[in-house]
């Protein structure tokens, strides 16, 4: 470009234009008052900024000047109101900064027991529980920690008004016949009537305002819409839910014979009966004692020199304060990431899904990507998938499933799989080219199917009168539409994709369990299993749980036990400012206080670190469960 041209257009000398006088602002009382708001609210949140800062640093530093121990002599107790929640979330963080009670995970239940086993200053365990409200894989979970507990010769107690209540019970008895001895207040009833499972059908309803299922399996044992479809259960449906429940009562039954020799004989014939009195229950050796919580709780501290009673939350609390000491300060060294995969899953994010909010949907990406991070990272030596979910979209969990295979074949990473409650269907799409599956006895799994299709609202609109019109181009673009049925062409396409989800099904999991496809095909068909039904078809590896897991890949790494390891806890989904505003809220109701403690807390922060000091306390507030 020549010179000229540069400059052409342009001047070489720049001259400002004269800026003219500003027009004067009129008075508007909307303006300053808009003006006042803001400067208020930037004041009140650089306030309550400092203020969450300040409590941060001197809860910190607090824990220096008093850090409450274990007693010498106590009684471990629980109080086991439903199932527990799979991970805590933010929660962990802010528990240890003293901002938020931190809710008891499962995880955290069996490892309290399991470290109170150990522990001598525990000299038993006493449960309170309530009638119903569990799944059957956390119970058995529990179970075999208080049967650890027990080996130790510590006793074992458990206290109920009633088991079962209103309900059936046999899950929670279960439970409870590991127990030394077995409380029960009176007028209360042991509810023992085995297992059932009901499935309402909606089809004739469904006719009579011209609503129409169109849902295809692959194949005859993927159930899942059948109840919109037809107007009473399949054989092949009946077939498979009647197994099912076959397997996991003679799971609950067995150890019960086992355990509580007492009322072996005759526990087949209560069985029969279902609902038994309180007297009758003593008679028979289903309970030990007909008493109350307090005489229960009385008996327990004096039996044991006037032993306190320390809650699992508080002492799972300690626990987890000190081995978050010693990760700080670096003792631990092999880190495995746990990846909770909670809910229904489905394509993108899971905070962005329309079909529904928190644990309820978990978002492929979000899933891919913790799998990615974990794998990239030097210092995770192994991953587990926590899995408790019944499927979802096959494409997202086909995403997932190739972020499972890169962790392994490209980071040579060992992935193992964890089932709870469910993992089948999607569930265990995720779970099949695993280094290792484990599940327990109860978990629902397999389920290698797929369904799919829609509601037909045609008839309904004629009913009412209603006339949709269309305009569309392309011969099968109205193929999802609920105003009309599938055409014949529309059904073939559909059913060929449903043909095309089988077939990569079936080819994931032969390759990942080592089996023929023709093997696969037969254990497969949509037919839910238990996990130890799945242990014999060769679905899953090993019965056990997540810490039955974490003791493997200790040993795999030459530690002594799972408690060496540094465990990280993905996805993380929650936004930093919704963190932030959680650590805000705690503070939002002692506003008014702010202010005034802002210079104490100052202070208190100076004077520690300038002096810091470590003073023991074994006096712990602590609620009786």
């Amino acid at each position: 470009m020549s010179r000229q041209n540069w400059l052409r257009g342009r001047t070489i000398v720049y001259n400002a234009p004269p800026k003219l006088p500003p027009k004067p602002k009129r008075f508007r009382i909307g303006r300053i008052l808009w003006s006042a708001i803001k400067k208020t609210a930037t004041v009140i949140g650089m306030i309550m900024l400092i203020s969450a800062a300040i409590s941060v640093l001197a809860s910190v530093v607090g824990d220096r000047e008093k850090v409450p121990v274990i007693p010498d002599n106590i009684v471990l107790t629980l109080n086991l109101a439903g199932s527990f929640p799979e991970s805590s979330g933010s929660s962990q963080y802010l528990s240890l900064l003293k901002l938020k009670d931190e809710p008891l995970t499962l995880s955290s239940v069996i490892d309290a027991i399991d470290q109170a086993a150990k522990d001598k200053r525990v000299k038993a365990l006493a449960f309170k529980a309530s009638s119903s409200g569990y799944d059957v894989s956390q119970l058995q979970e529990i179970r075999a920690a208080v049967q650890r507990f027990k080996k130790t010769g510590k006793k074992t107690v458990i206290y109920s008004e009633s088991y079962g209540g209103s309900g059936y019970g046999l899950g929670l008895y279960y439970l409870a016949s590991v127990f030394d001895e077995i409380w029960m207040q009176p007028v209360g009833v042991v509810t023992i009537g085995g297992i059932s499972a009901e499935m309402p059908f909606f089809k004739g309803v469904m006719d009579q305002y011209g609503v129409e299922g169109q849902f295809f399996q692959r194949k005859e044992y993927k159930n899942a819409m059948e109840h919109l479809t037809a107007d009473h259960m399949s054989l092949k449906s009946r077939e498979s839910i009647q197994g099912m429940i076959d397997n996991m009562a003679a799971q609950l039954v067995g150890p019960i014979k086992r355990d509580r020799p007492k009322v072996a004989s005759a526990f087949d014939s209560l069985l029969q009966r279902g609902l038994i009195t309180d007297k009758e229950a003593l008679s028979s050796g289903l309970i030990d004692q007909l008493n109350y919580e307090d005489i229960l709780l009385d008996t327990l501290e004096k039996s044991y020199k006037n032993a306190g009673l320390m809650s699992v939350k508080t002492y799972a609390g300690l626990r987890s304060r000190d081995n978050y000491q010693q990760n700080i300060i670096g003792s631990k060294h092999t880190t495995v990431a746990i990846i909770h995969i909670d809910g229904m899953i489905v394509s993108g994010s899971g905070s962005s899904s329309p079909y529904g909010m928190g644990g309820e949907v978990i978002g492929a990406d979000d899933l891919a990507e913790a799998i990615h991070d974990a794998a990239s990272d030097s210092r995770v030596k192994a991953i587990v998938l926590r899995v408790n979910s019944p499927g979802g979209s096959p494409s997202a969990s086909e995403t997932i499933g190739r972020a499972v295979d890169a962790a392994i074949q490209k980071s040579h990473k060992p992935v193992y799989v964890s089932m709870g409650t469910v993992a089948a269907s999607g569930g265990y799409w995720i779970s099949a080219t695993a280094t290792k599956i484990y599940a327990m006895p109860a978990t629902l799994t397999g389920s290698i199917g797929v369904v799919g299709g829609k509601v037909n609202l045609q008839k309904l609109w004629e009913k009412y009168h209603v006339n949709w019109e269309r305009v569309s181009v392309g011969q099968n673009s109205s193929m999802f539409s609920m105003n009309t049925p599938f055409t014949v062409s529309e059904q073939k396409e559909f059913e060929a994709s449903l043909d095309s989800v089988y077939d990569s099904f079936i080819a994931r999991v032969a390759k990942g369990r080592k089996l023929t496809p023709e093997q696969t095909e037969k254990i497969a068909k949509g037919h839910v299993w238990t996990g130890e039904q799945a242990k014999a078809l060769g679905l899953v590896d090993k019965i056990g749980g997540l810490n039955d897991v974490l003791d493997q890949i200790a040993k795999d790494n030459k530690l002594k036990s799972r408690y060496d390891l540094t465990l990280v806890h993905l996805p993380n989904t929650e936004k930093p400012m919704d963190v932030l505003l959680e650590l805000l809220g705690a503070q939002s109701s002692q506003m008014p206080d702010i202010l005034r403690q802002t210079s104490s807390r100052l202070a208190l922060i100076e004077a520690q670190l300038s002096s810091p000091r470590m003073v023991l306390d074994s006096s712990i507030p602590d609620g009786r469960w």
